[in-house]
């Protein structure tokens, strides 16, 4: 760690949080990127199940999701970042072990199917607890490059993670979850030995664990405009990896060096492409990093090329690179102090009615119109465009700082 803290741009690793939260994000996506790419292949090709069931699937797991986003956001500002960091990994954990189990043993289905449904919503709400620990160890200027050094940490892992995953699947279903049930062990360390809460809150989400910030009209807005953009974005991993097997035909180890380019473009890249929109709007950052995504889908339809596939990879995470972050620093600089956890939990909420749609959405589309890559992405284009230019017309930005929602 010392030696990235001499970058310029990671003077934040010096922070006990951010470095905490960063190599725990490094041993998750390490792991769990794994099972997030690989699931899809191993129910259709090991359990013989539809695509559009699989795309129902992950529908399902965000919907169950909503509740634990808004619940867990109110419980972090209640009881405090330490418990709940102390509680979500050993729980995590136990569910990977019995996907892997039931890989391995070939158990029932529905057994895969609880065991998958349940860890979705205890991972948004680790998510929202990192968000919010590092809002809190951080000033509002350095926010962006905090959250752009936990996901270059985290892409770190991601850009050997799936790889692994490729030739992991060969061997045996199984070890995909065996390797982040193992890892998640690991990553608790970080939360019981750096994270502590820097102060006592009074916690603003007292008369109730479900409170959500409604008269925040501005708020309600920006995660209106970024969660409809998410049906764009929201085509990588289930859609994707779903595409490149069974419309491509490509194997699950280029699949894995594929991601594992995504992984490195972000690593790379990141913290240039920050310093190159610094200066520019959110609405116009986030616009931009709609249309990429679009254009980036839609040239798919055209060539398997491995080169152009590699470049396209590329472009869909410059995209990435562009839009992250900043959707993070956004949120951070409406909540207010003592309701961190409750913004973004509602925050995660307002994702969740939405991006559920995504892999429903392009699973339908693979699973009707494979015959044709052109149709399957076309509509993911023409959402792109409409959602960036509503994005750009209505999306006016207003300075925050110091300003409390009631």
């Amino acid at each position: 760690m010392r030696v990235f803290s001499r970058i310029r741009g990671f003077e934040l690793l010096g922070n006990d949080a951010v470095r905490a939260i960063s190599a725990a994000q490094l041993l998750r996506i390490l792991g769990r990127s794994q099972a997030w790419i690989f699931v899809p292949v191993y129910l259709t090709q090991i359990r013989g199940l539809p695509y559009i069931f699989v795309g129902l699937l992950f529908f399902i797991t965000a919907i169950i999701s909503l509740p634990f986003s808004l619940y867990g956001g109110n419980l972090i500002d209640r009881i405090g970042r330490r418990k709940i960091g102390k509680i979500l990994p050993p729980v995590i954990s136990s569910l990977l072990f019995i996907l892997a189990a039931s890989a391995y043993f070939d158990l029932p289905l529905l057994i895969v199917v609880v065991a998958f449904l349940l860890i979705e919503p205890f991972t948004s709400v680790q998510g929202i607890l990192d968000n919010v620990i590092i809002t809190d160890s951080t000033i509002e200027s350095s926010r962006n490059d905090a959250f752009s050094i936990v996901r270059i940490f985290g892409n770190i892992g991601f850009s050997a993670g799936p790889a692994i995953g490729g030739y992991l699947a060969y061997v045996n279903f199984a070890l995909i979850f065996t390797v982040p049930a193992v890892l998640t062990i690991f990553e608790w360390y970080f939360y019981l030995r750096y994270i502590h809460d820097i102060k006592r809150i009074t916690p603003a989400s007292s008369g109730g664990m479900f409170k959500f910030p409604s008269n925040d009209r501005y708020f309600l807005l920006i995660s209106t405009l970024i969660s409809v953009s998410f049906l764009v974005t929201g085509q990588w991993g289930t859609t994707l990896t779903l595409f490149w097997s069974g419309v491509d035909h490509i194997t699950n180890r280029f699949i894995g060096t594929l991601y594992a380019v995504n992984g490195l473009v972000v690593v790379f890249f990141q913290v240039p492409i920050n310093y190159l929109f610094l200066h520019l709007r959110d609405r116009h950052r986030i616009s931009i990093a709609v249309l990429m995504y679009a254009f980036g889908f839609f040239a798919l339809a055209f060539s398997t090329n491995s080169i152009f596939l590699i470049l396209d990879v590329v472009l869909l995470t410059i995209g990435e690179n562009t839009i992250s972050p900043v959707i993070y620093g956004l949120v951070s600089k409406i909540a207010p102090e003592d309701r961190r956890g409750q913004y973004f939990g509602a925050f995660q909420l307002m994702n969740g009615l939405v991006t559920p749609v995504a892999p429903v959405l392009g699973t339908t589309l693979i699973q009707y119109f494979s015959f044709n890559p052109v149709i399957v992405w076309l509509p993911i284009l023409i959402l792109g465009i409409v959602s960036s230019v509503f994005i750009t017309a209505f999306g006016k930005e207003r300075e925050r700082t110091g300003i409390v929602p009631q």
